[in-house]
């Protein structure tokens, strides 16, 4: 393990020294953003607990340009705070390098390298992770303003405690963009994802096979996109996608958090369910860059695991925990550029309601969130 992540320091420093030579021009670019939400359920909890979430995001990055190659060195923090249940606060700190070559009409060659590290307070020190990233995407124009996209991306992610987590996931997908006169697009994207642990996993952190090899677990995700316009300012989208398991089917790790947070795998692990989902987007483009949007989302979820009651009990007779989530959202938001569009200042507010029905008592919720925020590009 050690070794992998010297050889990716040495590949990131051997990257950034062999792109040295090609700048032409270099330039800044930073992204800030804070939002405040009023939460009537905060941990997705099936009872209610109310509370108010800070999310904060800063985004620094480097970018310099050659005749064959440009390049971006960035830094993000994301920030989570919690006003009552203070124990749930979490900052990811992330740090990434890429390069990029164009050609053609808007196609390019893509490759990077990512290092992310989850850090909570003491009470859930469990979900603290660090995880390093290598990826190769490629955009490829065709003639008729086809557009296909492929790419692949290696993942490793270490937990601090649990180190029966720990983990390889490598990750494939492709797609294509068909365009047509009426402003209409078709998007077909498919994705494989293959996760692999380290060592065999035990009862005392998943539902599973403790015996044997490593645990292996797969996914296969399969998505239809379609945009079109119907008014003139006035646009929608839908999608179908479709999540297939493959693998070793008993294992999977939902439900080790109690808490929902986003970025928790332990909460609700893709990989431990099967799902049909379903969703669509009406957007509306206003004068004076005001833009409203609403949507809808649904999930038929099928998960691996047996449903319990509150107590833990086993619910017999049910069969395997089945999950039905309905959502509805609405957005608006107000753009202000400055500086000939080089900065921008969006104010935007939003408002969700999700319903999580579940035959696992523990996860069958109701929950509404308020937010307001404020995104700065300077």
């Amino acid at each position: 393990m050690k070794q992998m992540y010297q050889r990716i320091k040495t590949l990131a420093s051997f990257f950034y020294i062999v792109m040295l030579p090609s700048v032409g021009s270099a330039q800044w670019q930073s992204e800030a953003s804070l939002s405040t939400s009023i939460e009537s359920n905060a941990l997705r909890s099936s009872i209610p607990s109310k509370d108010r979430i800070t999310e904060g995001n800063i985004y620094v990055a480097h970018q310099w340009e050659g005749s064959a190659l440009k390049g971006l060195l960035s830094y993000q923090l994301n920030t989570l705070s919690f006003a009552d249940f203070a124990e749930y606060n979490y900052s990811i700190h992330s740090l990434g390098l890429t390069g990029q070559h164009d050609f053609g009409q808007g196609g390019w060659l893509r490759s990077g390298l990512q290092a992310k590290k989850r850090q909570d307070t003491e009470t859930y020190i469990t979900l603290d992770y660090t995880e390093f990233e290598a990826f190769l995407d490629a955009r490829i124009p065709f003639e008729n303003s086809l557009m296909v996209v492929t790419g692949y991306t290696l993942r490793r992610r270490d937990y601090r405690v649990v180190s029966e987590l720990d983990n390889w996931e490598h990750l494939l997908h492709g797609g294509v963009t068909v365009p047509f006169s009426d402003g209409t697009s078709v998007n077909l994207l498919t994705e494989g994802g293959y996760k692999f642990y380290s060592v065999p996993v035990s009862h005392a952190a998943v539902s599973g096979n403790p015996v044997g090899d490593a645990a292996k677990v797969g996914q296969w995700v399969n998505t239809v996109r379609l945009s079109r316009p119907l008014l003139e300012n006035l646009g929608l989208m839908v999608y179908g996608r479709s999540r297939k398991n493959f693998g070793d089917k008993d294992v999977y790790i939902s439900g080790l958090s109690s808490g929902y947070s986003s970025e928790n795998d332990l909460y609700d692990d893709r990989y431990g369910y099967e799902s049909v989902e379903l969703g669509g987007m009406l957007s509306c483009q206003l004068a004076h860059t005001l833009l409203f949007r609403i949507g809808y989302d649904y999930a038929d979820k099928k998960y691996q695991q047996m449903p319990l009651d509150l107590d833990g009990n086993l619910i017999a007779g049910v069969g395997s925990r089945g999950d039905t989530v309905k959502q509805l959202w609405g957005r608006a938001e107000k753009r202000f550029s400055f500086a000939g569009n080089q900065r921008q200042l969006t104010l935007y507010s939003e408002y969700t309601w999700l319903k999580n029905d579940s035959n696992d008592l523990s996860f069958r919720y109701n929950a509404s969130s308020m937010t307001v925020g404020v995104d700065v590009v300077f």
